[in-house]
């Protein structure tokens, strides 16, 4: 409910979430490994591991929106942005950008908008960026390079209503993963942030 919450306040969609999935008995960001997609996944890499989850090609485009919010850290796209080797699919004002924001040595702990024109807004200047050449990650830009799921990226950055539509779908799918309901792998915290004692 939290992340619905925050997108309809950022301007993005509101919608119904399923309730009734109890919380695991554990949490660690070990759990995650291997199931988050890094920033250099490619679209084959991308769709199988959504398609792990029973997610579609679709879902994943539509998830991969939450970059329209957010911000990373120069060390996750530097290598795209190497004076000797831009990434051909970016737009080279952009990589200039990024090169004087994050040159050589930069700390690390400089950070940058993913969305840089509204980045505090959840809208589809994501696929307008992505477009433009502007998009940040590799696994951004590759939706609309590879011509597999430029189509979409495409037709969302024309409609927002209808990536809203996906978006909501995506998201309902995703919260359909890995669905606890036995008592004995789970329960309801008191505390979200904390496990029960």
């Amino acid at each position: 409910m939290a992340t619905r919450d925050v997108i309809a306040l950022a301007g993005g969609p509101s919608y119904t979430v399923e309730l009734g999935r109890l919380d695991g008995l554990s949490s660690t960001s070990t759990s995650v490994d291997g199931k988050l997609p890094p920033p250099s996944f490619n679209l084959d890499q991308l769709t199988s591991l959504f398609a792990a989850n029973n997610l579609s090609q679709t879902d994943m485009i539509a998830l991969s929106a939450a970059h329209t919010v957010g911000f990373a850290h120069c060390s996750t796209f530097s290598d795209r942005i190497q004076p000797t080797a831009v990434d051909p699919t970016m737009d080279a004002s952009y990589a200039s950008e990024l090169q004087a924001a994050c040159p050589a040595g930069v700390d690390p702990n400089v950070a940058l908008e993913i969305d840089p024109i509204t980045p505090h807004a959840f809208d589809n200047q994501y696929f307008v960026n992505l477009v433009n050449g502007r998009g940040l990650f590799t696994s951004d830009q590759v939706l609309y390079s590879d011509t597999r799921s430029q189509p979409t990226v495409v037709a969302w950055s024309q409609n927002s209503s209808d990536f809203e539509q996906a978006f909501v779908a995506a998201m309902t799918n995703l919260g359909r993963v890995g669905v606890k309901t036995d008592p004995s792998q789970g329960n309801i915290r008191r505390d979200c942030a904390f496990l029960n004692n």
